[in-house]
């Protein structure tokens, strides 16, 4: 009987080999991909149904993953958004009211931001090292994300343990200025650092560096 609707309707196929295709994508994430069968329901209504329902599930996993590639975080400066040195390309996100793309053109890395009817753009050399790249929502302008926190403590004597806790590799505190710098790997988020020690009871604050302003190329 299933051969007989197989080759009477491809949308059936269509659904069925939608669903047998996408299935190992999305279930190593945690996507639900059971199927609803009903046998009170025409196969091809199940299949569309079915096709329809996880490709609304696709978009909003590719939607997440997008998002996950970008996280707000906290400069000396103000709030920002940090776009991940691995970020996928093309690439592009909402975050915040702000839309975010990421491209490869030529030999460069394109960043751009689509706010307030303006577009904001920074080159970064794709022969270069990678960049965890800030976007400043008051300046309006890409900063490199330097590998290293800010963080006010609560007692500084507990600096390794906050070190260890944000995956970094040495620490140095100023108590006498009320922060502590923590080094972290060149290859480290310091956005997802900063997530990282939220939590922590020995962290009143955590915040991420900023570097010199990336330019358009001549």
């Amino acid at each position: 009987m299933l051969f007989i609707y197989l080759i009477t309707d491809t949308r059936y196929i269509s659904g069925v080999l939608g669903y047998n295709l996408l299935k190992p994508m999305l279930q190593p994430h945690g996507v639900d991909t059971k199927v609803m069968r009903n046998s009170s329901t025409p196969p091809v209504k199940a299949a569309r149904s079915s096709a329809i329902s996880l490709a609304a599930t696709l978009c909003g996993f590719l939607a997440a993953s997008a998002y996950a590639q970008v996280l707000p975080a906290v400069s000396g400066e103000g709030d920002v958004l940090v776009i991940s040195a691995d970020a996928s390309t093309p690439q592009s996100a909402v975050v915040d009211g702000v839309n975010l793309s990421v491209t490869i053109e030529g030999s460069y890395r394109v960043y751009r931001a689509f706010v307030g009817g303006r577009t904001h753009s920074a080159h970064v050399a794709l022969d270069g090292p990678p960049r965890h790249m800030a976007f400043d929502r008051q300046q309006r302008r890409f900063r490199e994300v330097l590998p290293s926190l800010v963080v006010e403590l609560g007692s500084y004597a507990l600096l390794d343990e906050v070190v260890e806790a944000a995956g970094g590799l040495a620490g140095k505190a100023y108590p006498e200025l009320g922060f502590a710098v923590v080094q972290l790997p060149e290859t480290a988020n310091p956005a997802q650092a900063a997530r990282a020690l939220q939590e922590h009871p020995a962290v009143n604050a955590a915040r991420v560096q900023l570097g010199g302003q990336i330019r358009v190329p001549l």
